[in-house]
């Protein structure tokens, strides 16, 4: 494991590195390089996909159903689609300006997100093809490899719209917020 060298190659413009996470290895970028981000794409091969992007913390600037839910579910594989502030790259987003938003409990996320600020995660491997579960198998270069060897087989983070409270993709989390839903009063919304 060299997360030294992952920290110094996101420091570089267009940097690329795969670190674990608690559900997959993922491929990233600091937040705010468009060009990081640009070449994620091209690596999985899929140039419409929008990236989640990795905290330290709970952003000051989350409300309403996204704060509740964030301090409920946070560290944790839940990822919250949000109207983001402008710091975020355009890049990172998806067409209609969200974004993904997570806060991963993994030690080696934390250290990096702590360190040069938000990254973006998504899974390491071309676009429909199986995500990869140990570093070796990985099908394209990258500035840099936190390898610690095979995780676990986990189910990906939940996906939840917290503009309008819809469930978009199953996760480990998925009934746990279901059950959390029905208890709230979402009338917000």
């Amino acid at each position: 494991m060299d997360i030294e060298e992952a920290l110094a190659a996101l420091r570089l413009p267009g940097a690329v590195v795969l670190y674990p996470t608690e559900t997959v290895y993922g491929l990233g970028s600091r937040a705010a390089d468009s060009a990081g981000i640009q070449r994620i794409h091209a690596l999985k091969r899929s140039v419409s996909l929008a990236q989640i992007v990795l905290v330290d913390g709970v952003p000051p600037w989350l409300d309403g159903l996204a704060r509740d839910l964030a301090d409920t579910f946070w560290p944790g594989p839940l990822t919250l689609v949000v109207d983001p502030p402008d710091e975020f790259s355009v890049a990172a987003r998806a067409a209609d300006g969200s974004l993904a938003i997570r806060w991963s409990s993994h030690p080696v996320v934390e250290r990096l997100v702590s360190v040069v600020g938000p990254i973006t995660s998504t899974s390491a491997n071309v676009h429909g093809q199986p995500p990869v579960g140990v570093p070796g198998d990985l099908a394209f270069e990258v500035d840099a490899i936190v390898d610690v060897g095979r995780l676990p087989v986990s189910e990906p983070s939940a996906l939840l719209d917290s503009r309008n409270g819809a469930l978009i993709r199953e996760g480990g989390l998925s009934d746990d917020i279901r059950k959390w839903m029905g208890n709230q009063n979402l009338e917000r919304l």
